[in-house]
């Protein structure tokens, strides 16, 4: 077992204060983050001797064990400087959270020698698994993997095979080290680019046994890990705290194109007679309709996403109650929302940018196609969220995640 680390005397305002003490110089990084496709090893560095891949691990390992809203308010700092350098390092963050699920054997070798690791994920099961003696031979391609590039493991949406003759295989999650596979640079979008969500190859890797954690576990309230560490952190359902990591820089990308938008209307002046050369763009009425909508939606979002966040820890935190399936899905329906309206918001921000504002150097544009890309990760369609959650009012068996 590994030795309980010390402490070191951090308190989640003080992890916040870090994180905005970290925006100028993610912001100054945007461009080649972007061009690199791939959030730059200084960063992560920062964020690992930083303390925040401490705020979820548990405390036997150094962690500090602090809620969701810690979580969420650094990731809102990151992502409003860069939304991509807030989705790897809020996930980095949360898969400490993921790891902790797995049976203690896994976190003995994940932290054992290396508290602050890097984590990557590719969440939707995929490849084959194959029991042998001792563990499962594991081969298959896993995309979408976020900061593969800058990660010391990777966690992998597997298919186990089933313990009974004739049952299902079941889904769940491993963890693989970066030593075991390959990276596929495969990554070419035209948002979240420099998340570089690359694919892990992996070619008959051998997997212990204790490597394994299924979805059903993960729900339950009962996983492996929370069954060892006895923490009420460790009861949330999987997508009620994991998919904020993923959400809330949508949230970022609004609340940082507004601040830098309003930084450029000192002095700005209109070109052209077409619409009144020289004046100054602030005073048109159109410009400050869409700044006020998209300060609307942002408020909304930061008001409907930081009530729901304190809904559910007081829940499960203070009152040690498992999610049932309403809670889970207020969860998936604020997820989706908030993207939603942070989307809507940006649409009306990049209205008012004028020419200059569609130069790939510019903040606004790039937060703008980072948000349209993250509305169109599976996990927030409107769509089916919005009616999965309808189903359930109206006694419907919801059909979806949550």
């Amino acid at each position: 077992m590994a030795a309980v680390r010390k402490l070191s005397d951090v308190s989640p305002d003080q992890l916040i204060q870090r994180a905005i003490d970290m925006r100028p110089m993610i912001a100054a990084q945007a461009d080649e983050t972007e061009r690199n496709r791939q959030v730059a090893q200084e960063i992560i560095d920062h964020v690992r001797n930083g303390d925040f891949f401490r705020i979820y691990l548990p405390k036997k390992f150094g962690g500090l064990e602090f809620d969701s809203a810690t979580a969420t308010r650094i990731s809102l700092e990151w992502s409003s400087a860069d939304v991509s350098t807030g989705w790897v390092c809020g996930l980095g963050i949360v898969h400490q959270w993921l790891v902790a699920q797995f049976p203690a054997d896994t976190h003995e070798e994940v932290w054992g020698d290396n508290p602050s690791p890097m984590i990557c994920g590719s969440y939707a099961p995929a490849g084959e698994m194959k029991e042998v003696e001792g563990g499962y031979r594991l081969t298959g391609e896993y995309h979408f993997s976020s900061g593969v590039d800058v990660s010391d493991w990777a966690i992998l949406g597997v298919f186990f095979p089933p313990r009974e003759d004739g049952a299902p295989p079941v889904p769940g999650f491993t963890i693989v080290p970066k030593s075991d596979f390959e990276i596929d640079d495969n990554w070419h979008v035209m948002g979240l680019t420099g998340t570089g969500s690359k694919t892990v190859v992996c070619q008959d890797l051998f997997i212990p046994a204790h490597r394994r954690v299924t979805f059903t576990e993960l729900v339950s309230g009962n996983s492996p890990g929370y069954l060892d560490l006895q923490n009420n952190l460790y009861r949330y359902p999987i997508l009620s705290l994991v998919a904020y990591a993923i959400s809330t820089p949508a949230v970022g990308a609004l609340n940082g194109a507004i601040d830098v938008f309003l930084d450029s209307m000192n002095g700005r002046k209109t070109r052209g007679a077409v619409v009144l050369g020289g004046s100054k763009v602030r005073d048109f009425q159109a410009v400050q309709m869409r700044v006020g909508r998209a300060v609307a939606n942002l408020k909304a979002a930061k008001a409907m996403l930081f009530s729901q966040i304190e809904e559910s820890r007081s829940a499960v935190m203070d009152r040690g109650e498992i999610l049932d399936v309403g809670g889970r899905l207020d969860n998936r329906l604020t997820q989706a929302k908030t993207v939603e309206l942070a989307v809507d918001g940006l649409d009306e921000l990049f209205g008012a940018v004028g020419g200059h504002g569609i130069h790939t150097s510019q903040h606004v544009q790039r937060a703008w196609r980072d948000a349209h890309a993250i509305a169109h990760h599976i996990s927030f369609n409107w769509d089916a969220l919005s009616s999965m959650y309808g189903q359930h009012l109206l006694g419907v068996e919801p059909q979806g995640q949550y």
